[in-house]
């Protein structure tokens, strides 16, 4: 078993006066459904990875969640998830659940006058899968012809082939704003001409999810014992067993830690070979603040757990080509090592000795720009609930 246990202001009404542009309802609009358009609930349908057991993903869909409840509380929600047992974080379902994968049956559940919103994610690549990429710009696509406006907020965009540049610009094009998480996802639109929607640049979502604050320690930074928190996926490979064994060579304290359910299995493998503690299985994000108090440094394979370090005032080292991680890491101001990097061993155990001799001025360091980082995704809260406004005030005229 892990170590770690499981764990408003109404700013638009959503009530639809005249259709807009003189359309009418459409037939087969979803048998059973209420009546649709005279004093009726019209639908947002919230889409991302959701249900696959990732922490960043999940909270990513409770804080959309949380935003339509409290500022469109007359739109009916619905969240696309793989989970049929999908629940808001205090247990109740404030929302339709409905199943990712029939197109078809959300087609029947789409009209003119809903919102499809993409709630942060890197869901728009084909690195992982080019079957996840189709998928996500056939919803966008079904949408359009069904007659619902699209908003993307969140998004990390890329990394695409020159394929999926080619499949991908007329579906994002479809849309009517993009909000981007860092600036190489912006720059990748700009230069796949995706031109049609607003572009919005901003911070990851999960910048204004309110956490719980951390757990200080019980003695300084100084005075502790240095505990490293590694956050891993499951991939294996030479150059991370080599770290790995490196790590608990020189410093003694290495917690591995898990974000996914996907990474637990590969994570109490290693944790045996290496001889280390068992490890953290985080699923969800009280139980790492509950504990965060003890790391000292966190090196992470995952972006989210560079963000989670972040919001804990942990300073964070980036590993992995994957370009998400490094615009973090840049944002930041953190370094972010390749495996390839001949360096990189070297520099990573470099980094953290330098952690390690001044624990409070690396802090601080983290403290000021995650402050920053917390205020624009303030910003881009405002931003997102702007344009879900004029969307629908469109479509309600």
């Amino acid at each position: 078993m892990c170590s770690a246990p499981e764990k408003g202001r109404l700013l638009f009404s959503g009530r639809p006066g005249a259709v807009a542009d003189g359309r009418a309802p459409p037939e087969a609009a979803d048998c059973g459904r209420r009546e649709r358009w005279g004093d009726l609930m019209p639908r947002i349908f919230l889409f991302g990875y959701y249900g696959f057991g990732n922490l960043g993903d999940e909270l990513l869909c409770n804080y959309y969640v949380r935003i339509f409840r409290r500022y469109f509380p007359g739109f009916e929600l619905v969240v696309l998830t793989q989970n049929k047992h999908l629940k808001a974080e205090d247990g109740s379902v404030p929302f339709t659940v409905a199943n990712r994968w029939n197109l078809w049956r959300l087609g029947r559940m789409m009209a003119p006058g809903d919102l499809l919103v993409g709630g942060g994610g890197s869901i728009f690549q084909d690195v992982t899968s080019k079957r996840s990429l189709l998928y996500y710009l056939a919803l966008l696509r079904l949408a359009h012809w069904r007659g619902v406006a699209i908003i993307l907020a969140g998004q990390g965009i890329g990394p695409l082939s020159a394929w999926g540049w080619k499949v991908a610009r007329s579906g994002l094009n479809l849309a009517a704003a993009i909000g981007c998480r860092d600036q190489r996802s912006l720059l990748t639109l700009a230069a796949m001409e995706v031109d049609t929607p607003q572009l919005y640049l901003g911070v990851d979502p999960l910048w204004d999810y309110p956490f719980p604050p951390p757990r200080s320690a019980d003695v300084t930074p100084r005075q502790r014992k240095p505990v490293i928190g590694y956050i891993l996926r499951a991939e294996e490979n030479r150059e991370k067993r080599h770290l790995l064994k490196t790590l608990t060579s020189l410093f003694g304290n290495l917690q591995l830690i898990t974000l996914s359910l996907a990474d637990e299995p590969e994570a109490h493998r290693l944790a045996d070979k290496l001889g280390l503690a068992a490890p953290w299985c985080i699923r969800d994000p009280d139980a790492f603040f509950a504990l965060s108090g003890e790391l000292t440094v966190v090196l992470s394979e995952r972006l989210h757990g560079l963000l989670l370090a972040a919001r804990g005032r942990i300073p964070g080292i980036g590993l992995g080509a994957d370009p998400k991680l490094h615009a973090f890491c840049h944002q930041m101001a953190w370094t972010c090592w390749t495996w390839e990097d001949p360096s990189f061993l070297m520099g990573v155990c470099t980094v953290i000795k330098k952690i390690i001799a001044d624990p409070v001025s690396a802090g601080e360091k983290v403290r000021r720009q995650a402050a920053l980082m917390e205020q624009k995704g303030e910003e881009d809260r405002q931003w997102f609930i702007n344009q879900v406004q004029a969307v629908l005030a469109r479509e309600y005229a």
